[in-house]
């Protein structure tokens, strides 16, 4: 049995850019992949709520990295990345509906990565990217709040 906390961040679909893989606390930006996106658990607050629940507000940095078309401008993809996580984490993905009780961005940013930058492969060779190639990154922080029975993180609690 999974803990609501561990079923929210397992929450990453719906995007409209190639993601990629999905990674949870290691930067896909600073690893210089070509595409991918990173799930941050950042800290979580906890009280007791009058209904003897324990009220939780986790925060989450969600960071993603594609490949940018020729024809468009790095910016112009960051900011759509930006509304791809927003989008998908905000309203495309219902089954959080039943474990949370509200989710706010709070934080947004966009990275637009050099085409000098090089990336290491599997095998720990070094492969310099090609001139034309372009990356662009996103990263938005989440705060989402949750209840569960007090002591019970695997159950959701009683808000009102």
């Amino acid at each position: 049995m999974k803990t609501i906390r561990e079923q929210i961040i397992e929450t990453a679909n719906g995007y409209h850019n190639n993601i990629g893989h999905v990674y949870r606390q290691q930067s896909v930006i600073e690893q210089g992949h070509n595409h991918g996106i990173s799930i941050w658990e950042l800290s979580e607050n906890r009280k007791r709520n009058r209904y003897g629940g324990t009220e939780r507000i986790l925060t989450l940095k969600v960071e993603a990295i594609v490949e940018v078309n020729k024809n468009k401008h790095p910016a112009m993809v960051s900011n759509e990345l930006l509304g791809d996580i927003e989008k998908a984490l905000i309203l495309c993905d219902t089954t959080m509906d039943e474990l949370i009780d509200d989710i706010q961005d709070i934080m947004a940013e966009i990275i637009q990565l050099p085409i000098s930058r090089k990336l290491t492969s599997l095998d720990s060779e070094i492969i310099p990217l090609p001139v034309e190639r372009k990356l662009a990154g996103a990263s938005i922080d989440f705060e989402i709040k949750y209840t569960t029975e007090w002591g019970d993180p695997y159950t959701t609690g009683q808000t009102t």
